[in-house]
């Protein structure tokens, strides 16, 4: 049985529009979708304020009345809710289970009783061991575009994980993948060096895509049907892409496990803030 996408709801339009998402993905997949909501904790053996109590009750309410909604909208749907007790962060982490995907609202604007912030979606980005989608909760919930561009750094560690995630995405949705690789500008007037000409940097760009090629091809080879295109641009990773968003269903972006204090690079943290497509981010050694 496919595993469960866990929803970070809290009845804003962030949220609202992940839960969107998580249910179309689970069309694909045959999914179930869990809808989590965070809210603060309470001792049982204490009597709960009434403050409490109401909350507790309009968090039910609001979960029940969009499961039901969600049902109706979509044939078929599994789809539930809990409520977890804590912190939202440390709550949505442990509600998804090993391999699961956690689906967010990237700009939560606190919605109900503002228990699910923006600052939730980037600390959970930041801290997951699982596959991250962030989506973001605009007037025009449709993405741009429908294949997937996959934002890729050579000589980055172990992306079997990334690789992998965005190949499936594609075959789930018979969309194109496009692998985009950003490359930095050479300092040539700090070095002394003669500029390149335009030979020079074709055959630069040719071989960064051959290996691109290399580092996909095992992983490809298991997709035959996912139709494959490079793209070698020269500049900041973070502005290409984003402007890669503007025409993409889903842009899939690698994070590396930090053994020190977990963080989003710059990269990624720009295409959260500024990208018009969902973002998936996919944790890697």
């Amino acid at each position: 049985m496919a595993l469960p996408l866990v929803v970070g709801f809290d009845g804003s339009e962030p949220s609202l529009a992940a839960a969107e998402w998580a249910a179309t993905e689970a069309t694909l997949t045959g999914a179930p979708v869990r809808l989590a909501h965070a809210h603060w904790p309470h001792r049982d053996d204490v009597p709960a304020p009434e403050a409490y109590l109401q909350l507790k009750s309009e968090a039910v309410e609001l979960l029940t009345r969009t499961v039901q909604d969600m049902r109706e909208r979509h044939l078929g749907l599994q789809i539930g809710h809990v409520l977890l007790p804590g912190d939202a962060p440390t709550q949505l982490l442990r509600a998804a289970e090993p391999g699961s995907t956690l689906v967010l609202g990237s700009r939560g604007t606190g919605g109900f009783a503002g228990l699910l912030l923006g600052s939730t979606s980037l600390a959970v980005a930041a801290r997951a061991e699982h596959p991250v989608v962030l989506v973001r909760g605009d007037e025009d919930p449709e993405p741009p575009g429908h294949d997937i561009v996959l934002g890729l750094r050579l000589g980055e560690g172990e992306r079997t994980p990334v690789l992998d995630f965005a190949l499936t995405e594609a075959e789930r949705r018979s969309a194109s993948l496009r692998v985009v690789h950003a490359q930095q500008p050479a300092r040539w007037w700090t070095t002394g060096l003669i500029p390149p000409g335009e030979a020079e940097r074709t055959a630069v760009r040719r071989d960064a895509e051959e290996r691109l090629r290399e580092t996909i091809r095992p992983l490809a080879e298991k997709h035959p049907h996912v139709r494959l295109s490079f793209d070698v641009q020269t500049g900041s990773a973070a502005h290409i892409l984003v402007d890669e968003t503007d025409h993409a269903g889903l842009l899939v972006l690698g994070r590396r496990r930090h053994t020190a204090a977990p963080a989003l690079g710059p990269t990624v943290h720009a295409a959260l803030h500024y990208g018009r497509c969902p973002v998936a981010i996919i944790p890697h050694a």
